[in-house]
């Protein structure tokens, strides 16, 4: 078991200046949290012309699960979000070398993705909402819930986008005008 101090588990951003940013965002099973934060950050990202990839993944893989929750899309698509996002999958040993940044969704996301990343890629891992100016720092999972925690949910991400795009911004991350906000870039 592990005791973590969760502030001190911010993602490096030394070595992503001047360059394409790859970002990874993650819940549990890919279905609600880290789908909504894919398609927020896509559209902010492709506002802010910012050099930035973004996909999601699930900590697990839900059976019988291959495309995000239907509320969560509900929700993004009456906020006229545009809703390109790939099928559900689960995290790989590979997306920990492959992405620049990765954000868990909440403390128990961190906490697995801690336990399966190698040691030399624990500098990528961090919380979605560490610099969101909200008294939370986890977004709460909404699955299976009603539409207003949907919308609830929606509101928390686009407040941890905002501030992860901010952030970026502030430390000169990314900010080519060739923007990557697809899905494909990553292939």
């Amino acid at each position: 078991m592990y005791c973590l101090n969760y502030r001190s588990l911010m993602p490096n951003l030394l070595d992503t200046k001047n360059k394409s940013l790859s970002i990874l965002v993650v819940c549990t099973g890919n279905l609600c949290r880290s789908p909504m934060a894919e398609i927020i950050l896509r559209e902010k990202i492709r506002q802010q012309k910012l050099n930035i990839s973004v996909s999601s993944a699930g900590t697990i893989k839900m059976k019988g699960k291959t495309t995000p929750d239907e509320k969560a899309l509900q929700a993004l698509l009456s906020q006229g979000y545009c809703l390109a996002v790939s099928q559900v999958r689960q995290i790989t040993q590979q997306d920990f070398i492959d992405y620049d940044l990765i954000y868990a969704m909440d403390k128990t996301n961190l906490a697995d993705l801690i336990d399966l990343c190698p040691l030399s890629c624990r500098s990528k891992l961090g919380l979605f909402l560490s610099y969101a100016p909200t008294k939370e720092k986890e977004v709460p999972d909404p699955y299976q819930r009603n539409m207003k925690v949907f919308h609830q949910t929606a509101a928390l991400i686009e407040a941890g986008a905002q501030a992860l795009i901010e952030y970026w911004g502030k430390n000169g991350v990314a900010t080519s005008h060739n923007a990557i906000t697809n899905q494909e870039s990553m292939a």
